[in-house]
């Protein structure tokens, strides 16, 4: 593949020029991924976030023991997941388009409220004994879609309010909180799927849900125009384009989705990443929907053990989201990334063959997938991010998110898979097919994936005139360490604190 393309004054990825071993040395640093929390409404997005990935974590436990309750076979569990990606792939590109068309806390605010009420009429359903495989079948589309619709809304916003230079450890921060969840969330679900039900742990999801909510209400609204308004002064002080394609959205929404799709296949490293993103999607991730039927059915644990499994994979995960959160600067991101694929594939190895230890064997497995699965994946997203014109954001992450609707979408040949070779013999076939791809991949692109990147720089966009900012409190934030970024501390200003 070709080299990264230079971006725009200010952009968070102006891509680098690669050069020799040692070229532009730079370290990890916690304390530079840590400035993120000086902005207040990151902040508080951050903690709504958590919320929300602990209500998803323990959805994944409970929807998969769910459904496996109700069927008992492995193609059926992968046909429910299926229910879940069908509506990204669909609608994914239409959430994008309006990511960059509206203002992006309003979108993430409705989708996120409506997810806590089709949590709690879940719960409902399953507390009266009314709820069949055809119903689950049916919420899962539902949820499908509102995730389509907020996830492009939510990362970019993120991103936003931290300014360009920050993007970087904004993601991984929100990743590290995702994975930090993974630790207790599924532990949650499982017992209190063993103690109370199935129904109790969804009317849990929908407290939790009702709990983001009200911190996405201190965010004020209106962050994603005014950080449009700082992006056109900055391109208006230095003669920039807003773009090579003109990102401002314009005209239709199809327009604006065919001018995303060309920006993504015009610049060849965001190529790159996104397909590599389906590396991982395609042939490990679908692991944990084929998890609660190999260790209740060929590991003979219970209903707990699986959750309990998941809770132990976050650690891995979570150690893996800190690291990563720690290379803003660092400048062998995509070795650290290739590596990263290299070892996904050998954790599913391990799952298919768990060194004899039995149960033992397989939280190995699982520590090991977490971190390595998490790593690159973290590592992907950001990089996207860093890549991509603010302008685009949406839209890339619409475009990223179609690798993450084929995870369900290739659960259900999986399933099928195992339940003729055995769910071992599918994990070992992923395993071999994660090391083989990731190797071509490492050999076919050498200069990206083992040469050091240049230092990148960064613009600091301007401040906009008091008029156009009544708040510095309320607005998005533009550079740290400027004299007091907008959006930044504690104190003060609206939006609640």
């Amino acid at each position: 593949m070709a080299g990264p393309a230079m971006g725009a004054p200010g952009r968070p990825g102006a891509g680098g020029a690669v050069g020799g071993p040692g070229a532009g040395a730079s370290r990890p640093s916690m304390r530079k991924a840590l400035e993120v929390f000086r902005y207040r409404h990151y902040r508080f997005l951050w903690a709504s976030s958590t919320f929300s990935f602990t209500g998803m974590q323990m959805q994944q436990v409970a929807r998969a023991l769910l459904a496996w309750q109700l069927t008992e076979s492995f193609a059926a569990s992968g046909a429910i997941a299926l229910s879940f990606g069908l509506p990204m792939l669909l609608f994914a590109l239409v959430g994008g388009s309006l990511a960059d068309r509206m203002e992006k806390r309003n979108l993430t605010l409705m989708t996120q409220a409506s997810t806590g009420i089709l949590a709690l009429i879940t719960a409902i359903m399953v507390a009266t004994d009314t709820i069949t495989f055809e119903l689950l079948f049916v919420i899962g589309l539902v949820q499908g879609t509102f995730f389509a619709f907020g996830m492009p809304a939510r990362m970019p916003l993120m991103a936003e309010v931290v300014g360009p230079s920050n993007v970087m450890s904004a993601i991984a921060m929100s990743n590290a909180a995702m994975n930090f969840t993974r630790l207790f969330g599924p532990a949650i679900a499982a017992v209190l799927v063993a103690v109370s039900g199935i129904a109790a742990a969804y009317f849990v999801m929908a407290s939790l849900y009702v709990f983001s909510t009200a911190l996405l209400l201190m965010v004020p609204t209106g962050l994603s125009q005014l950080a449009r308004q700082q992006r056109e002064a900055a391109e208006g002080a230095t003669g920039a384009p807003s773009g090579p394609l003109g990102g401002r959205p314009k005209g239709s929404m199809w327009r604006e989705i065919g001018g995303g799709l060309r920006y993504v296949w015009t610049t060849p490293r965001l190529r790159l990443l996104i397909g590599m993103m389906f590396i991982i999607t395609l042939f490990a991730m679908p692991y944990t929907i084929l998890l609660p039927g190999y260790v209740q059915e060929d590991l003979g644990r219970s209903e707990a053990s699986y959750g309990w499994l998941q809770s132990i994979s976050g650690v891995g995960a979570l150690v893996a989201s800190l690291a990563v959160a720690t290379l803003t600067d660092f400048n062998r991101k995509p070795l650290v990334q290739w590596t990263a694929g290299i070892v996904s594939g050998i954790g599913m190895a391990l799952l298919a063959w768990p060194l004899g230890m039995g149960y033992a064997g397989v939280i190995l497995a699982v520590i090991v997938l977490g971190a390595a699965t998490t790593a690159y994946q973290t590592l992907n997203n950001t990089m996207v991010m860093g890549e991509s014109d603010p302008e685009y954001y949406g839209r890339v992450m619409s475009i990223n998110m179609l690798t993450f609707s084929v995870m369900p979408l290739m659960s259900a040949p999986l399933g099928v898979l195992a339940d003729l070779i055995t769910a071992e013999a599918t994990f070992a076939i992923m395993g071999g097919v994660i090391v083989v791809i990731m190797t071509l991949i490492g050999l076919s692109n050498r200069d990206y994936t083992f040469q050091v990147e240049a230092p990148r720089e960064y613009e600091p966009s301007p401040r906009l005139p008091a008029a156009a900012s009544a708040s510095s409190e309320d607005s998005p934030a533009a550079e740290a360490p400027a004299p007091q970024p907008m959006g930044v501390g504690g104190g003060g200003g609206g939006g609640g604190a």
